[in-house]
């Protein structure tokens, strides 16, 4: 009975220190991401922003003039493109080309995933050498995808999903654009652009595209289509060269 008690008290100490850390997270979330977004909101009304990620069809994108471009991870070695902002949250994804990053003149924002692993988490300093923003993720993706998609991005931590153009459109959305253009969100297993990246092992690489291209994750881009129709139906969305979201969004080859 002693040996019960003494479990159940365990139990609930754990709970209660659970509870602690969460409640503490949420606030910091809270706080920084107030310091990090405030400024961003409705930045860019009335423009054009390109959401670049680093699909294969990227290879074929045409720069389109007057745009914001936004890199995600390794879309930012695409050098016929000059980025006006970068956005990464996941270190094996940049810790290749890192010190082409720590020098490239542009907005950065790097994105700290609460409950994600230490090795994947973007080094403290080295978003400071960088000059980069922080901004935290929300921890509900560990659980299976449930994390959900939120307007109030200066208020509470960003919806995190297991691709970084889910979480970077709530970002581009906050601006305020009068377009959005996806440009090498693929959402498909073929890899990417580029795929110089010598210190990623093969076998994470191959699991990450399975990961990324999985029927999930098109049911999360079918959910933000839904959330973009409710919140910011003002917002054009326009897929070029589509490959996994073709016929979700209004679809443009080039």
């Amino acid at each position: 009975m002693i040996h019960m008690l003494k479990n159940i008290r365990q139990i609930f100490a754990r709970r209660f220190d659970d509870a602690y850390f969460n409640a503490a997270v949420s606030v910091a979330a809270s706080m920084c991401n107030s310091e990090t977004f405030s400024a961003y909101k409705c930045r860019h009304y009335g423009q054009s922003i390109a959401l670049c990620g680093a699909g294969p069809s990227l290879s074929e994108y045409k720069p389109i003039e007057g745009a914001i471009h936004i890199a995600l991870n390794r879309a930012l070695m695409r050098k016929e493109i000059k980025f006006d902002y970068f956005i990464a949250d996941d270190w094996e994804g940049i810790r290749f080309f890192q010190d082409t990053l720590l020098k490239y003149p542009c907005e950065k924002f790097f994105g700290h995933q609460i409950g994600c692993e230490y090795i994947r988490q973007i080094p403290e300093s080295f978003r400071i050498d960088s000059n980069a923003k922080r901004y935290y993720t929300d921890s509900y993706m560990l659980g299976g995808h449930k994390s959900r998609f939120i307007c109030d991005i200066d208020k509470m931590a960003i919806g995190n999903f297991p691709n970084i153009a889910l979480s970077a459109m709530q970002i581009v959305l906050f601006m305020r654009p009068s377009k959005i253009y996806l440009v090498g969100c693929d959402a498909s297993s073929n890899g990417h652009f580029f795929d110089k990246s010598p210190d990623e092992p093969q076998m994470l690489k191959k699991e990450m595209q399975q990961f990324l291209s999985g029927d999930q994750t098109i049911q999360k881009w079918l959910e933000l289509k839904s959330f973009i129709e409710a919140f910011y139906p003002d917002i054009e969305v326009i897929s070029i060269n589509p490959v996994g979201l073709k016929g979700l969004f209004h679809d443009v080859y080039q």
